[in-house]
């Protein structure tokens, strides 16, 4: 199913973001903030894998498609608009050259699908908690399929809708039952109006994995796949009352580590049992130490055991000439910590051309960095963050991204 190489990654310092403009300069604001914090600051055909009836490739050629470029497509939309919006997506895709969509489906403890779990999502119908006349879920799987694409299930394990839209839910949702009762399982954090789940409780963690299982027992799905909103802040007042009461543990770093690495085995073993052959993959921060530091995320260990994932796609926003996280420099960083049978997908930063010098003023940069990652290094693949940054960029740069794409069409027919 997987191949053991030396590869290396990258992907996009954060992927979520929200439908209007006010959120995305939020969204935007927290990238910076995450950079700034580090102590290290940042600034051809393919083969068809063997698992079985799952439609993944030996070369993943990924695009994200997040809640920011779903919901013109999706919410409040016709079963007949949104399946058009959805195929002409699929189209723009596969011309492309890819064969890989990572699409959001739970972006904030919600579900763009039929869940018992879950809450319906507000990027279906415009409302927190009403459900639609359709699935949206089959249909994105079953379009994506006619054009041979890999369907990856994209969910956000731990951040939830804010406090307005938690309670516009009723009480037949265990997460707004956990609202209610102030137990300690859904966290508020300061400056975040998003709630958050709480990754050391046990039933927590079992809501995450029922969920990622719902979804392979249900849907014809060929991954499950997950970005880096792990912990949402270093503050000990999060999870202080629990840390307290447990024994096995003194150190909060190392504790709040193990949670997420419990979290991330157990999303693995839950969607394993409904079906092996579904891929599991993560993507997290592309600086290493942020990844420690901020959102207590073990990646050497994932990297280096058997049991967690079965692909990272670390997300590495970095130009050739980034002062300190260069990207050949950080690509060979994640290749040195991955040593179990897990394959590495690069994902490129699209989203920077337009907001950055390097990758404006460079054409071809995102085609140069694909063909060191996947060409120089034998990588896995990679994955493009997001749709709409290149097929309904901003007008200003609408000419520079049509370039970018062809030259991105010319790198991916290589592989």
């Amino acid at each position: 199913m997987k191949r053991i190489i030396p590869i290396i990654m990258c992907f996009f310092m954060l992927c979520s973001c929200v439908s209007d403009n006010g959120e995305k300069d939020s969204q935007r604001e927290r990238l910076v903030t995450m950079e700034r914090a580090s102590v290290i600051p940042v600034g051809a055909d393919i083969g068809k894998a063997d698992n079985g009836e799952k439609l993944n490739y030996d070369i993943q050629k990924a695009i994200w498609i997040s809640y920011i470029d779903l919901a013109p497509m999706l919410t409040g939309k016709t079963q007949d608009e949104f399946e058009n919006n959805f195929s002409a997506a699929c189209k723009n895709i596969s011309e492309l050259g890819c064969n890989t969509v990572y699409v959001h489906v739970r972006p904030f403890g919600d579900a763009v699908y039929d869940s018992s779990l879950y809450p319906p999502s507000r990027y279906i119908t415009g409302s927190a908690g009403e459900p639609g006349d359709f699935d949206p879920l089959k249909i994105m799987i079953d379009t994506a399929h006619r054009y041979k694409l890999s369907f990856h299930a994209w969910i956000n394990p731990l951040r939830c809708e804010s406090e307005q839209n938690i309670t516009a839910y009723d009480d037949s949702w265990l997460i707004k039952r956990w609202y209610d009762d102030d137990n300690g399982y859904v966290e508020k954090v300061e400056g975040d109006e998003h709630l958050w789940l709480n990754p050391a409780y046990e039933d927590v963690r079992r809501l995450i994995a029922d969920g990622a299982a719902e979804l392979a027992e249900k849907y014809d799905i060929d991954g499950i796949h997950y970005d880096d909103y792990f912990y949402p802040t270093t503050d000990e007042s999060f999870d202080a009352e629990c840390f307290a009461a447990q024994t096995s543990c003194d150190d909060l770093q190392e504790w709040r580590l193990n949670n997420i690495s419990q979290m991330v085995e157990e999303i693995y073993s839950a969607v394993k049992a409904e079906d092996n052959s579904i891929l599991v993959g993560v993507s997290p921060q592309g600086n290493i130490e942020n990844n420690y530091e901020f959102m207590y995320a073990d990646v050497k260990k994932w990297c280096g055991e058997n049991g967690y994932i079965d692909y990272i796609c670390p997300q590495i926003y970095f130009g050739y000439n980034n002062s300190v996280k260069p990207y050949i420099e950080t690509l060979e960083a994640w290749h040195d910590i991955c040593t179990a049978d897990i394959d590495l997908i690069a994902g490129l930063a699209v989203y920077k051309i337009g907001e950055e010098n390097e990758f404006s003023q460079t054409v071809g940069i995102i085609a140069e960095q694909l063909d060191d990652a996947v060409g120089g290094y034998d990588y896995s693949g990679a994955a493009l963050y997001n749709y709409l940054s290149l097929f309904e960029p901003e007008k200003t740069i609408q000419e520079r991204i049509d370039e970018e794409l062809q030259c991105i069409r010319s790198s991916l027919e290589k592989y």
